[in-house]
């Protein structure tokens, strides 16, 4: 069985876990399934209604995952969704990798690590449910200066 997990935060907010499961017909986890069981039933209703609220302008970042191209790349462009374009040595920029970092971690202390993919995804709700998206506010906010430094060492990783 293909699973993928994803995960996203704001400023003051956290997405459910989606364990992306393959679409019919396809041979892996593909840009579809981003498209139906991402973008379509999570992503896109909750930017709708806070560009309805806060009337801002948002940056969504991915990482350099493939299925983030093909089916899904359209229709976030047509709605307007600005994306990043990543230096291929530098995924220290995106906030999630912090937390996916602190979860894994955490995965590492357990006294016994799961193996069955439904003992994982318990454990990774469990831990996901201890993430409260205001604690990693502040990688939000130093983005502008890790940009910066990664300008500077020419898209290399940073030290900041």
């Amino acid at each position: 069985m293909s699973v993928m997990v994803w995960g996203a935060i704001g400023w003051d907010w956290k997405s459910p876990l989606i364990f992306l499961v393959k679409e019919e017909g396809r041979k892996g986890i593909c840009s579809q399934a981003y498209l139906n069981q991402v973008l379509n039933p999570i992503i896109f209703p909750w930017l709708d209604s806070l560009i309805a609220k806060q009337k801002k302008e948002f940056l969504f970042m991915e990482d350099g995952s493939k299925i983030y191209i093909g089916a899904a790349k359209l229709p976030r462009k047509l709605r307007g969704l600005r994306g990043f374009d990543w230096p291929p040595s530098s995924p220290d920029l995106n906030p999630i990798e912090k937390v996916w970092r602190w979860m894994k971690n955490e995965i590492t202390k357990l006294e016994t690590v799961p193996t069955l993919i439904e003992d994982i995804k318990e454990v990774l709700q469990e831990l996901r449910s201890e993430v409260d998206p205001t604690d990693w506010q502040y990688l939000i906010e130093r983005l502008t200066y890790k940009l910066e430094d990664v300008i500077a060492s020419k898209g290399m990783a940073t030290i900041y």
